[in-house]
């Protein structure tokens, strides 16, 4: 909880509980380390299914992730004018395609497929 605390505000009401127990990290932060996960292993399957051509142009990988940026801009964002603010389970939802591209570029960059 105290490494979760660097990196998120942590507040009960919006985190999820499993059994009794809040997660040491919000919604949002969920998703996007669901997503990075995701996002990781994806490129790892990915790479050893395409064993040639599987360099990555940065232009295509930054336009992905402004892309992906978007729901959870936009979540956090209407959240924080006070036009909407979803549940729990929505921000870790529109959170996950932004964790699902960030750990798939991690993984290109440390693979050498992205440079």
């Amino acid at each position: 909880y105290s490494v979760g605390g660097v990196v998120c505000h942590q507040l009960p009401d919006r985190s999820f509980f499993v059994a009794g127990r809040q997660l040491p990290v919000c919604a949002r932060c969920t998703g996007l380390y669901l997503g990075v996960a995701i996002g990781l292993i994806g490129w790892l399957l990915i790479r050893r299914m395409r064993a040639r051509d599987r360099q990555v142009s940065p232009r295509l990988a930054l336009s992905t992730f402004l892309i992906a940026v978007v729901p959870t801009a936009a979540s956090w964002a209407t959240g924080m004018i006070g036009v909407w603010d979803g549940s729990n389970v929505t921000r870790a939802v529109l959170a996950v395609p932004l964790g699902v591209t960030a750990g798939a570029i991690v993984a290109a960059v440390a693979a050498k497929d992205l440079r």
